[in-house]
């Protein structure tokens, strides 16, 4: 157990490292914001890591390809239509999603969610979720455990992890093909989701997620023919 909430640590270390940085990705995440035609089309999934693993958000979501790091297994994704002149489809529930997965075997999540839970309210673990690594600027965090993974809603005082959005932060953590992968969920200003719709939007990203890197199912007819 030691070894493994050793492995969970740096595992999440890391994970908190490729979404900071001013200069580098949140950088570039103003362009959601400030600028509807962001990127000249909007597409709906986007191979990661060498084509390892797969991004996918829920209906009416598109990925940004400017804010998003396919070499690092980062992603951006918002509303089709901020990102694309020619798209007018709108998702029901307007967040910001962002996606990380972790490097291969830092799964961590799948038959040990309790523990995985249980630590993201200690110290630690809320020290990751802070936007400045500090847990005392972490409150109100509730973790939930699901068949999809990991979930946990908090407060962050430190400031607004991106330009234009506010309020309380959604989180889910799941395992991708040996992988941790991390979900978040954030509100714009402009319409700050309730507590059921930030949940909600969670839940259905991360099962979009999980199914855009489900394995392949050969077809009956083909089976039975190499069978």
């Amino acid at each position: 157990m030691w070894v493994r909430g050793c492995n969970l640590v740096v595992c999440l270390i890391g994970l908190g490292g490729c979404e900071g940085g001013a200069d580098g990705v949140m950088g570039r995440l103003a362009s959601i914001v400030s600028a509807p035609s962001a990127t000249s089309q909007g597409i709906r999934t986007l191979s990661l890591l060498g084509g390892n693993v797969r991004v996918r958000g829920p209906d009416g979501y598109c990925v940004d390809q400017t804010a998003s790091d396919a070499r690092r297994g980062f992603a951006v994704l918002a509303g089709c239509a901020l990102l694309s002149d020619g798209a007018a489809v709108m998702p029901n529930l307007d967040g910001l999603i962002t996606v990380q997965f972790g490097a291969e075997s830092t799964a961590s999540v799948t038959d040990n969610e309790e523990a995985f839970a249980m630590f993201l309210t200690t110290d630690i673990g809320l020290g990751l979720l802070a936007g400045n690594g500090n847990a005392a600027n972490v409150s109100q965090a509730v973790t939930i455990t699901d068949r999809a993974g990991v979930l946990v809603r908090f407060h962050d005082t430190s400031g607004p992890a991106f330009a234009g959005t506010a309020g309380p932060q959604w989180r889910g953590f799941l395992d991708i093909n040996g992988r941790l992968a991390t979900i978040s969920v954030l509100s714009f200003e402009r319409a700050v989701l309730s507590r059921a719709e930030g949940e909600r939007l969670l839940v259905v990203a991360m099962a979009e997620l999980a199914e855009a890197n489900a394995p392949t199912v050969a077809p009956q007819a083909t089976r039975d023919d190499n069978g």
